[in-house]
């Protein structure tokens, strides 16, 4: 079943949501912390407005369409913007890419969602994605 939020999303913009244009941003958070308006490709649970909010996390990797990317990593709560490792051009492919292989910019920790508490990211290989740090 495809969400609603993609529905609206391919309407606004005529196209499939793998070819709409928007920024990928990671974000690298110093301490654990529970970031808001995630993606269910985290550890989350349900919060009080219907979206999901993670559990303890170090990083996050989303997507937007938004014209002020911005506005959307302020959604993620306090703190976020000040998280900002990267925010380049992209679709939600790349984000899905960087998620599956990539590594932080700032920290070189893998991207790669923990699904299932207690387990550990796989070692980094040499298919892993680097993210410039270019403006």
């Amino acid at each position: 079943m495809i969400p609603d939020w993609i529905k609206a999303l391919e309407y606004k913009w005529d196209l499939p949501i793998e070819q709409i244009p928007g920024h990928v941003y990671i974000l690298c958070f110093d301490v654990p912390r529970i970031v808001k308006s995630v993606s269910k490709d985290y550890p989350c649970v349900p919060d009080q407005k219907g979206g999901f909010k993670s559990t303890l996390i170090t990083h996050y990797v989303g997507w937007t369409q938004m014209t002020d990317p911005r506005k959307r990593v302020y959604a993620h709560g306090a703190g976020s913007a000040r998280a900002i490792a990267v925010m380049v051009p992209g679709t939600v492919l790349e984000e899905q890419r960087i998620k599956d292989t990539g590594l932080c910019p700032r920290c070189g920790v893998s991207l790669r969602p923990l699904k299932y508490p207690g387990l550990t990211p796989a070692h980094p290989d040499s298919n892993e994605v680097r993210i410039s740090l270019k403006n």
